[in-house]
């Protein structure tokens, strides 16, 4: 495999044909390779640029500004959750450590992360008080609100495939603490120790949608061959399954490592998680334990959500 499956859904039409023919499309890019690009998804060309643009002024001003607009624990929510929102740093975060992999370097990247608050414009989120900080805050939030309602579209697509009633991820999701992250990876340079911008990675996702100003994610495909997925327009998306999914499909639909790998220019993405109610259980599809034995013990979301959050940010 050289490059993703591409799944177009602009004449996937609800209740059609067609409809039924793009979610067994996407049912066999997940069983594949768990990963696939995606265009006539509806999102305004200038709603990516607006997150791009807006996204740049902020990592460009000083460090002690974005400073004072940290990501931090407890700042919104309870006491044990991790808050969605805010800046964190180059070398702050280790993605190899997100799945279990101890001792190995952390991630040349900048980001800036918010969660469903962001459509409340009286939530005091830590954002900076200037223009650029409120030009920031309402892409962000353009953004956020498109990502929802594609990623909805995309779980109905699912539910066909699955066998399941419409609505099913449409519940598990009802108030699901999706997140998106902006990002900005440096340019190649001699004074870094080395080319990783982010470690290889599984997402602990229902699934993930990622916005990209050029190539630099890296997808493992079954074969051990590394992809890099090249967009034909700037605003296509890549999208992938993550550890929710694997789990609900007994490991048929495959959440796939990935990394990111720097290179002679900067690079920006936009990164949307879906993900699941906290009291959700995820348990095996009834459709894949039919033959075959649950590998994974059922869990509730948010248990399995700290554990994984945890290890990101070297919680013990």
């Amino acid at each position: 495999m050289t490059e993703l499956p591409r799944i177009d859904l602009t004449s996937a039409t609800p209740g059609s044909e067609a409809e039924r023919r793009v979610a067994f499309q996407i049912d066999r890019a997940c069983k594949e390779v768990g990963f696939f690009t995606l265009s006539g998804h509806g999102i305004a060309p200038s709603t990516f640029e607006d997150a791009y643009a807006t996204s740049r002024a902020f990592f460009g001003l000083p460090f002690e500004v974005k400073n004072r607009c940290r990501l931090q624990s407890g700042f919104t929510m309870a006491a044990d959750d991790y808050t969605p929102y805010g800046y964190s740093g180059m070398l702050e975060e280790n993605a190899f450590a997100y799945t279990g992999k101890k001792g190995l370097p952390s991630d040349y990247v900048e980001k800036f992360s918010v969660g469903r608050r962001i459509d409340d414009d009286g939530a005091p989120l830590p954002f900076s008080p200037d223009l650029t900080g409120r030009q920031l805050r309402a892409a962000l939030k353009a953004y956020f609100r498109e990502c929802e309602a594609l990623t909805a579209r995309l779980t109905e697509l699912f539910s066909i495939a699955l066998d399941l009633p419409r609505d099913f991820f449409a519940k598990k999701t009802s108030a699901s603490n999706d997140s998106l992250r902006s990002l900005l990876y440096p340019q190649l340079n001699k004074e870094l120790a080395n080319d990783q911008g982010m470690g290889e990675h599984t997402d602990g996702t229902l699934l993930t949608v990622l916005a990209q100003t050029g190539p630099g994610i890296q997808v493992r495909d079954r074969g051990g061959t590394w992809i890099t997925p090249r967009l034909a327009a700037r605003d296509h998306l890549i999208v992938n399954i993550g550890d929710l999914m694997a789990r609900w499909s007994n490991d048929e639909y495959v959440s796939t490592p990935h990394r990111v790998v720097l290179s002679g220019d900067e690079r920006q993405s936009v990164a949307f998680f879906k993900l699941a109610n906290d009291d959700a259980l995820i348990e095996c599809f009834p459709k894949f334990c039919k033959d075959t034995p649950a590998k994974y013990e059922p869990v509730v979301y948010k248990a399995f959500s700290l554990q994984k959050m945890n290890a990101l940010f070297g919680v013990a």
